[in-house]
């Protein structure tokens, strides 16, 4: 296994950072993530351009370096022999003696890392999953797509802990994201999702699956989601890069609709999944 550290591939075992990384330090860093489908990387334009928005929200600037990027992990795609992976892009401001103001001059820290990808076991997409609910204690800016996930790793333990497989975000009694994903849920036979704000992350998968359903002519609305309203829900399902769609059947204990995976659902797992594999 191989990393691009920089400008180099180096073996994993020797892929190092400085003590100092200002990643590691502040979790200045912004990240992406990029699935695999059968040696082609889908909608890699999109992640690149919400990477791009992110060094700029957190004044990390790549210059160049953020152009050669595509070409240098197709380059290491390429060399790690996957067909169905995930490639994983990290940028730090870079490493400096420990200090809150950021240096003038200081150059970036970049990796990548393609690892295997496989969508969730078959047993989850049948049954589904369980989650709870959590106050959305995050900073004000989730669009950024920052690697400062300590509140959303808190909650996922939480989650554990309740023997369930995730948490959503709750602020101001709305509904806004899961631990690592965008919510959907259908109410009255449409389709609907929390709207774009920069407390929720304009997921890329979230973005597709609008324009799939809009093609599709299936009614779907960008509406805030009250959670008196999530537990009444027909269907609840959360979506990801790497996850794909992932059906929800019981939140906070309580079965959603029927308590199983519902027929908007496996539609749009259908949609979804012949749209990323090209068929």
């Amino acid at each position: 296994m191989e990393v691009l550290l920089n400008d180099r591939f180096v073996p994993y075992e020797q892929a190092v950072v400085p003590v100092d990384d200002r990643g590691y330090q502040f979790a200045e860093s912004v990240y992406e993530v990029i699935r695999v489908y059968r040696g082609q990387p889908f909608e890699m334009e999109r992640h690149m351009r919400r990477l791009r928005a992110s060094l700029e929200a957190v004044g990390i600037d790549l210059g160049s370096r953020l152009e050669d990027l595509p070409s240098r992990c197709l380059e290491l795609l390429s060399r790690s022999g996957l067909q169905e992976a995930a490639i994983y892009i990290q940028v730090s401001s870079g490493a400096t003696a420990r200090s809150h103001l950021l240096p003038p001059g200081l150059s970036p820290t970049v990796v990548a890392i393609v690892s295997p990808a496989s969508p969730p076991p078959e047993k989850v997409r049948q049954e589904g999953i369980g989650v709870i609910t959590v106050p959305d204690n995050r900073w004000a800016l989730c669009y950024v797509k920052t690697t400062m996930l300590l509140p959303n790793t808190m909650a996922k333990r939480r989650a554990a802990e309740a023997g369930c497989q995730d948490a959503l975000f709750i602020r101001d009694g709305f509904l806004m994201e899961s631990t690592a994903g965008n919510a959907f849920a259908v109410l009255d036979g449409t389709l609907r999702t929390p709207p774009k704000s920069n407390y929720i992350l304009h997921g890329i998968t979230r973005e597709i699956l609008l324009e799939l359903a809009r093609k599709e002519q299936i009614p779907c609305f960008e509406d805030p989601i009250p959670l008196t309203k999530l537990y009444d829900a027909d269907e609840l399902f959360i979506t990801g890069t790497v996850s794909e769609l992932v059906p929800i059947a019981r939140v906070d204990g309580k079965p959603i609709g029927a308590g199983q995976p519902g027929p908007m659902f496996r539609r749009l797992l259908g949609l979804y999944r012949r749209y990323a594999l090209g068929e």
